[in-house]
């Protein structure tokens, strides 16, 4: 039975910084545009984010819901997002919250996720994220896929796919496991696309301007 993984609650410009839509601040941060990589589905977004370089830190929060069996499973969904970008998109895990970037909790009272990410609405560079995983159920199939999902969400994924196909649509199905299509790593790479093309994106200004929070979490009960 389909579960929903949710809606953005907040909705504001499309930021495809760096890649020529309402983010950039100058043409010299236009080093691509939204159809440079199709299939894709940044139209649909609320927005489109980015970490300034990789690898990412990670850090699995150690309450009582954490388990190294969990944490592989986790791992296994966001390196299906390492290996299809080629390496490209890349994390690092560390042992103190406070040199992470992005925190990942489970969660046992739900099989949905939720992705929390703080970033600077000019530019669309983020700051950090808070990921939680939903464990209820212990389906390990479940678990890969929605930390899949939402490591899709901490990497700048600012919406949903409207095709039921994507790994970014935003809903599954319980134990039918999730893979990334073309349309999900195209999607990416038009936020990271100056890796991809080999160019250089010049250094946001974000001035005095103070980082802001959005939240993508399941829009029905669980």
């Amino acid at each position: 039975m389909p579960r929903v993984y949710g809606a953005a609650v907040v909705v504001v410009t499309l930021l495809l910084t760096g890649c020529g839509g309402g983010g950039a601040r100058s043409s010299e941060l236009r080093v691509c545009s939204a159809d440079t990589f199709v299939p894709n589905y940044v139209p649909q977004l609320e927005r489109l984010l980015y970490w300034e370089r990789f690898p990412v830190t990670v850090y699995f929060e150690r309450d009582a819901n954490y388990s190294d069996y969990y944490r592989q499973l986790a791992l296994q969904g966001f390196d299906q997002w390492v290996q299809a970008t080629g390496f490209v998109v890349r994390y690092r895990q560390v042992d103190s919250p406070d040199a992470a970037q992005i925190k990942v909790y489970f969660k046992p009272d739900t099989r949905n996720g939720l992705t929390t990410y703080t970033y600077y609405p000019s530019s669309g560079r983020l700051v950090s994220a808070k990921v939680e995983i939903g464990i209820q159920g212990g389906n390990p199939i479940d678990i890969r896929s929605v930390a899949a999902h939402e490591f899709g969400h901490a990497l700048g994924i600012g919406g949903h796919s409207a095709n039921v196909e994507d790994l970014m649509y935003p809903t599954f199905t319980s134990n039918v496991p999730l893979e990334i299509t073309p349309n999900d790593l195209n999607t990416v790479k038009t936020a990271y696309c100056n890796y991809f093309l080999a160019r250089s994106r010049v250094a946001p200004r974000e001035g005095g301007e103070r980082p802001v929070q959005a939240t993508i979490r399941c829009g029905c009960p669980y």
